[in-house]
């Protein structure tokens, strides 16, 4: 049976009532919670092929090379450690995971790789790529929402007081709200455990022009084709409104901001998910998408507050991307 089976472990965060609660949630509330762009099959599949498309980590040699030269020091600063685990928060396709089982493993190392995200189909994904690299690897799958995941840690038990922990967060800064997201990667860091994480920069020394230099990436068929997906699914064509890009503050640190994709809607709606009436009028904004926009400077400030040290750091060339390597303040 374990040859033909994968077996996924799921967080009670992503239990049938508790995400349908968060999906009536996000209807009503006119803010679509980013777990359900990732939901289905096809929307997981029409996220990989924008991030193959637009993803600087995709696309330009350099900055695949920032990523390498942070798992050369990451596997440098782990090398006497006989026993490692690797959590891939928010795993995605696994690609940037299992470049870095490449630089951890070895054959007198003890690894386990615990995949981990939103979307089954990705965590399905992103196991099958690291166990197709590294067929004697321990590998767990799990899905799991981050924003309702306090006990996770309690779950993934360590085998001794030897073991180190590396948690990478690749690519998952950006879609949350720093104030929700910096506490729960500080309450998952104990003394010792290693942070590897990517941030989308704002490149140049103007942070609202680097911003709208990027824009592109965001304001495009594909994606808008994406974020459609989950009004479409419910009835809300795209002749009902329009998605509109902008730039934003956030709403505790106005000096940092993010893009932001809202659907405008052109005309009322009415639909109802089971005996909900949800109505929309025209003229509202359906919030579908943001995505923050970092210097590596900012991003150090943000990490201090909670905790948190950068040990080193990577830009890409164009300074689109950046890779840190990062460990909880003893």
């Amino acid at each position: 049976m374990s040859a033909t089976f994968e077996q996924v472990f799921v967080h009670p965060s992503q239990f049938p009532d508790q995400v349908y609660q968060d999906y009536l949630v996000s209807f009503s509330g006119k803010k679509i919670n980013h777990k359900f762009h990732y939901d289905s099959v096809k929307q997981s599949q029409k996220w990989l092929k924008i991030h193959q498309e637009y993803s600087p980590s995709q696309n330009d040699r350099n900055c695949v090379d920032t990523y390498k030269k942070c798992f050369q020091k990451t596997a440098e600063t782990l090398d006497k450690f006989s026993s490692l685990q690797l959590i891939g928060l928010g795993s995605g396709g696994g690609t940037k995971d299992s470049l870095l089982l490449s630089y951890l493993s070895n054959k007198r190392r003890e690894l386990t790789y615990y995949p981990l995200d939103v979307s089954l189909s990705l965590a399905i994904i992103s196991a099958q790529k690291a166990r197709s690299s590294f067929p004697e690897l321990s590998v767990q799958p799990i899905v799991c929402d981050l924003l309702h995941s306090d006990n996770l840690m309690l779950q993934i038990q360590k085998r001794s007081e030897q073991e180190r922990r590396i948690i990478t967060f690749f690519g998952m800064i950006p879609n949350f709200h720093p104030q929700e997201i910096f506490p729960i990667l500080n309450n998952f860091l104990v003394e010792g455990d290693l942070l590897l994480l990517s941030a989308n920069l704002a490149p140049g020394s103007d942070y609202v022009q680097g911003i709208e230099k990027i824009m592109a990436q965001y304001n495009n068929n594909l994606t808008k084709d994406w974020l459609t997906t989950v009004l479409e699914d419910v009835g809300v064509n795209r002749e009902n409104g329009s998605i509109k890009f902008r730039i934003k503050d956030d709403e505790e640190k106005p000096d940092l901001k993010r893009v932001n994709a809202d659907f405008e809607l052109n005309n009322d709606v009415t639909f109802k998910l089971d005996n909900q009436l949800i109505e929309w009028k025209s003229g509202d904004k359906i919030g579908l998408f943001f995505s923050y926009r970092y210097t590596t400077a900012k991003l150090q400030e943000i990490l201090s507050s909670y905790g948190i040290n950068m040990l080193n750091y990577w830009e890409s060339a164009n300074q689109e991307e950046g890779v840190y390597l990062c460990q909880k303040s003893i």
